[in-house]
């Protein structure tokens, strides 16, 4: 179904990006430079998409307000 999805096309392409683990993370920005390894929102992890999208406690709350804006249970 991702490729007639019901949803606009930049959406399916950043799924897509996600789910091939290419977005641009800190981490896939630093390959090859010095750069602080941790998320600056929580500053506990290293910016990986996992931790980004998933398991950060601050975009936890971001996730739980946009759907409960977008209605969705």
């Amino acid at each position: 179904m991702i490729w007639k999805p019901k949803v606009p096309y930049k959406v399916n392409c950043f799924t897509w990006l996600r789910a091939k683990e290419v977005v641009l993370t800190h981490e896939n920005l630093k390959k090859g430079y010095q750069l602080a390894s941790r998320f600056y929102l929580c500053g506990e992890q290293a910016e990986l998409a996992n931790h980004l999208f998933l398991h950060c406690k601050w975009t936890e709350q971001l996730w739980r307000m946009f759907t409960s804006l977008k209605g969705i249970a």
